[in-house]
């Protein structure tokens, strides 16, 4: 061998060996990657959906989570110790306190007024009460009911309904008045002593007669939020028509074991 050549590799070793060395501490100061983990999740109580968003709080270590409603189930995939950390936490939220509640809703529309031309005469027995309340407030001569709107809703769900079942006499005729009553979400306190409304919207269409043949509408809302205890009654609040008649929303909510 040429001592040139000689030369170069000698000159040559102690680079590849730092070069080597270098590479190894590298490659140890890197961490092993977790393997990822693929599970899933039939829920005997627990909302897929709400239990889904309290787990996603594992995203930050990287795990995702699906949802299904209909399968009532989660497909979760995460590294394996984070895996077993969701496995605890799914273990302690779907027991039977975590089964979605459903609710029952009576709404009654009453009016206050002066004439006779609106809503029926009869008064349910159950609101003898709530009539009793009004009437110590607001003394019309007559308090009767237009419409009672029904419906049922899961917890946490939003509702809607529409109802045409209230009429107005004008002249010799009868003219429907529409209801629509709607709701953003329910949800049972978790003491159970109360039920959250959130954005419950009621909103009316009386008709009038503004002139001689000539009809038109009053278009009357509501919106609120409003905490109610079960099968309470509660005027939820009053809406003007004129100074002859007032509407006035009435609920109640029952829950649904």
């Amino acid at each position: 061998m040429r001592p040139t050549m000689m030369f170069l590799i000698l000159c040559c070793a102690p680079l590849v060996a730092q070069q080597t060395a270098t590479t190894q501490k590298a490659a140890e100061r890197q961490p092993m990657e977790t393997p990822n983990q693929q599970k899933l999740f039939v829920l005997k109580y627990a909302d897929p959906e709400r239990l889904a968003g309290l787990i996603s709080v594992f995203s930050a270590n990287g795990a995702s989570v699906r949802s299904n409603s209909e399968m009532h189930a989660l497909a979760v995939t995460a590294p394996n110790p984070v895996m077993q950390a969701i496995e605890e936490a799914i273990a302690k939220l779907d027991v039977p306190s975590a089964s979605p509640k459903d609710f029952d809703f009576t709404i009654y529309l009453v009016v206050g007024t002066e004439t006779d031309n609106i809503g029926t005469a009869v008064i349910p027995k159950d609101l003898d009460a709530v009539i009793t309340q009004l009437r110590g407030s607001f003394p019309f001569k007559n308090y009767r009911l237009l419409d009672t709107l029904t419906m049922r809703s899961r917890a946490g769900q939003s509702i809607s309904t529409t109802s045409s079942g209230g009429a107005v006499t004008l002249g010799n005729v009868s003219r429907l008045a529409t209801a629509h009553f709607s709701l953003r979400s329910a949800t049972l306190s978790p003491d159970s002593a109360t039920i959250r409304l959130e954005n419950m919207n009621c909103r009316i269409f009386v008709p009038y007669e503004e002139a001689p043949g000539h009809y038109s509408q009053n278009d009357l809302q509501l919106n609120t939020d409003l905490d109610v205890k079960e099968g309470q009654k509660v005027v939820v609040g009053r809406m003007g028509m004129s100074s002859q008649q007032a509407m006035f929303v009435v609920i109640t909510v029952k829950v649904v074991q």
